[in-house]
């Protein structure tokens, strides 16, 4: 297969949002044919459902739009990193109250004095620390649209307090008496099952048909892979814009079209959030003259999976063995090695465990000409070079952590003697002093 690259102009002030905005035509900078990232912006779409063209996407816009005409709350369910604040910022674009206040707050695993103390404000002496009066997001929002992400997670006694506020469209700052009207529609999201917390008791069932007047589901990426090009043309213009704050015509981010194909078959468990944080990681290692290469995306697919919480899966091909593109483990290290060693500290790092010595990466390397007994030597001179610094430079220590003895580490020294400089005795000279 030709490699190809589509590039990504853009000349925006401002970062992607979900404000309307018409979103760049991807250009290929190479010939020959490259994947095309249209530029159709849909009527009831901006930033993060623009472009998509799958059944899903085109249902969003849909609901988006049915749900932006009307006044009532709105409830949006989906898995995590589905889009959920990318739709409920959408929305308030949408509606009548799009020239009002938007508010947001992430309930999750907020105390329960905090979350009070953000909602309705307090006054100056309310509680310890407050040394001033603070005003709400309900006084804030009035007028506009106030979205709580993660209402799942709100404690029974906040549920409490807000299912007043909202009912009586009035509440009341912390430490006060007075009560203060409020007009404030609410979007409100969660990645939690709230039909089962409500057989449980965990979430009450009045405040659930008070914010759920309205409802609407983002869809998994798994169920649209055909939207994952327009996502990374998306998520790559807002690196750059990250990165670079005004995006000049040179400064725009590349990609192969064989990496994008490999970054459709990939399951990303955290969703479209997933992609987008392994979309800025891929474009921290370009310059805006480079472009994002297969073997770039599989050395950081290689650099994931070696985490204990992986939000992004490799998906192996179906292409046999001993093809090329197969090798993604080989290919990974060989392009781990050509990084600069700070990058290649880091790789490691992040796959090492507490306890782990990290090694050079050009141990994975046998040289032009080097037979296995000198590739050896040289291991070992690495190995207690290793050693040496994690346990504090005592050859008894160094031994220890090897698990040898401290003479059969002088006879390792020795016999590298031949291989290696006289820094290396040095350090053995060293060593023996320190345990003389």
């Amino acid at each position: 297969m030709n490699r190809r690259s589509s590039a990504l102009g853009a000349d925006s002030k401002e970062e992607i949002s979900a404000a309307p905005r018409q979103q760049e035509i991807l250009r290929s900078r190479q010939q020959g044919p490259s994947i095309e990232f249209a530029d159709e912006a849909a009527e009831a779409g901006g930033g993060l459902f623009s472009q998509e063209k799958s059944k899903q996407a085109q249902l969003m816009r849909a609901e988006i739009k049915r749900v932006s005409r009307c006044p009532f709350n709105i409830l949006i369910t989906g898995e995590t990193g589905t889009g959920k604040t990318y739709a409920a910022r959408e929305i308030h674009r949408l509606s009548a109250r799009t020239n009002k206040s938007f508010m947001e707050l992430n309930c999750a695993n907020l105390p329960e004095q905090l979350v009070e103390a953000e909602l309705f404000g307090y006054r100056r002496g309310a509680f310890t620390g407050a040394d001033r009066d603070h005003v709400g997001l309900f006084e804030e929002a009035n007028g506009g649209i106030l979205f709580l992400d993660e209402i799942g997670d709100l404690l029974p006694t906040v549920q409490n307090k807000l299912l007043r506020a909202i009912e009586e469209k009035q509440i009341k700052r912390l430490g006060t008496n007075r009560y203060i009207n409020c007009d404030v529609q609410i979007i409100s999201a969660t990645s939690r099952n709230l039909s089962a917390m409500l057989e449980r008791g965990e979430f009450r069932e009045d405040l659930y048909c008070r914010l759920a007047v309205l409802s609407i589901e983002t869809a998994p990426l798994r169920e649209r892979r055909e939207d994952i090009p327009a996502m990374i043309a998306l998520f790559m213009r807002e690196a750059a814009i990250k990165v670079y704050g005004k995006v000049e015509q040179s400064m725009r981010y590349q990609i192969d079209d064989e990496a994008v194909e490999l970054l459709c078959r990939c399951e990303y468990l955290g969703n479209i959030r997933a992609l987008r944080n392994l979309i800025y990681e891929l474009t921290s290692y370009v310059s805006e003259d480079e472009s994002i290469s297969i073997e770039l995306v599989r050395f950081v697919l290689l650099k994931l999976s070696s985490r204990r919480v992986n939000p992004v899966t490799h998906v192996v091909s179906e292409e046999a063995p001993d093809s090329p593109r197969s090798g993604v483990k080989l290919t990974s290290t060989i392009y781990a090695a050509n990084l600069d060693p700070a990058t290649q500290f880091a790789f490691l790092r992040s796959i090492a465990c507490e306890g782990d010595i990290i090694l050079p990466l050009e141990l994975c390397v046998l040289r032009r000409g080097e037979t296995f007994k000198e590739w050896t030597a040289r291991a070992k001179f690495f190995s207690i070079q290793a050693a040496r610094t994690a346990t504090g430079g005592s050859l008894q220590s160094a031994a220890q952590r090897l698990g040898l003895t401290r003479n059969s580490l002088k006879g390792h020294l020795q016999r590298t003697k031949r291989s290696h400089n006289q820094s290396f005795l040095d350090w053995q000279d060293e060593a023996e002093s320190n345990q003389s």
